[in-house]
């Protein structure tokens, strides 16, 4: 396993990105975590049989941007699809960016917590935020600020 990742690294790398950890997930699978070298952040899944998941196809993206003027971030989305919803790859990458922020030492981020569609879905999403300090105001506004984690 340890060649297939490297070579998925060596990829990730000619594509001009930058590797920022290699992980597993809570089902054991590697998961390598990337930036295309701005704040956006990139997940790819790597299986035993070689075979991963692409940039802009299918790796999971976390999109993120420095807000203008301020030190803070804004989320834009977080594209978690299909099978990989629940599996634990989103906190891998929100535990990313709030190890930026606070390397970083980011004031806030904010955003805005996508519509979820059903009951079930809108409360995987509030717990997903809850759970690293989101708070989430009821036009579905976030905000984390550092020092205000539980």
């Amino acid at each position: 396993m340890e060649h297939i990742t490297r070579a998925q690294v060596d990829s990730i790398h000619h594509d001009g990105c930058r590797v920022v950890d290699v992980t597993q997930s809570k089902d054991g699978k590697t998961v390598i975590l990337y930036t295309d070298n701005g704040l956006h952040l990139f997940a790819r899944i790597v299986h035993e049989s070689g075979t991963a998941t692409r940039r802009y196809i299918n790796d999971l993206a976390m999109y993120v941007q420095q807000k203008r003027d301020e030190n803070a971030y804004k989320i834009q989305y977080i594209r978690i699809l299909g099978d990989k919803i629940n599996q634990g790859f989103g906190t891998l990458m929100m535990n990313q960016l709030l190890r930026t922020a606070r390397d970083n030492k980011i004031d806030y981020i904010d955003g805005r917590m996508q519509d979820a569609g059903t009951e079930e879905h809108e409360a995987r999403l509030r717990h997903f935020y809850h759970k690293f300090g989101f708070l989430i105001d009821e036009d579905r506004q976030l905000l984390w600020r550092r020092g205000d984690e539980q």
